[in-house]
């Protein structure tokens, strides 16, 4: 298990990527040490001492790096002012309706939010221009862009930026800053929104 312990341990890199990769240096850890028990308990029998040492030693390293690099990025990405919003808050509110006389119908927690400068991270709809968008959707998960369809009004956001272009970044958590409308109605890529961000920071 020595050397898994290591290959794992290289592969913890991947933890600077993303989260949830994280766990690839964890096993490593656990694996290390099992391996290390196993090679006591063998007394002389099985060697790979340094190679369980240095498994469980880079990817405790590694691991902790990689989370300190989450943790600052999380604490210096919001833009000065601006609220921090998750879809998973937005989520929870009551979809947006219209009632009998014509008038749109919008949760208060939401219409709260409305005309305030939000930071929401999300995923972009698949679009054809790939290069200097002005406008793209920003959805909840990858499932929405993978699988397509018509996500629920509460797990997508119409982003325009006025000042500002960008490029499209598949399968990648982006984060969006600027003036958030609880009530927009507007159509974009192909689907129906509600909610719309005049977009100012994009990371």
């Amino acid at each position: 298990m020595a050397p898994i312990s290591l290959f794992l341990a290289l592969c913890s890199l991947a933890g600077f990527l993303a989260i949830p990769c994280l766990a690839i240096g964890i096993v490593g850890m656990i694996t290390g040490v099992i391996a290390l028990w196993q090679i006591r308990r063998a007394a002389g029998e099985f060697g790979g001492r340094t190679v369980a040492w240095l498994g469980t030693s880079l990817s405790l390293v590694l691991v902790l790096g990689a989370a300190a690099f989450h943790t600052y990025d999380y604490i210096t990405e919001l833009p000065e002012g601006y609220l921090r919003v998750s879809f998973s808050e937005l989520a929870k509110a009551t979809p947006p309706t219209v009632a009998e006389n014509g008038e749109p119908q919008i949760a208060p927690e939401v219409a709260a939010l409305d005309g305030k400068q939000i930071y929401v991270k999300g995923y972009m709809y698949p679009t054809k221009q790939l290069q200097g968008l002005t406008e793209f959707v920003l959805v909840k998960d990858t499932g929405q862009c993978c699988f397509g369809g018509q996500p629920k009004l509460t797990d997508m956001i119409v982003v325009k930026f006025e000042d500002l272009t960008v490029n499209h970044r598949e399968q990648q958590l982006v984060g969006v800053g600027g003036v958030f409308r609880a009530l927009a109605p507007t159509r974009s890529a192909g689907l129906n929104a509600v909610y719309v961000i005049e977009g100012t920071h994009f990371k």
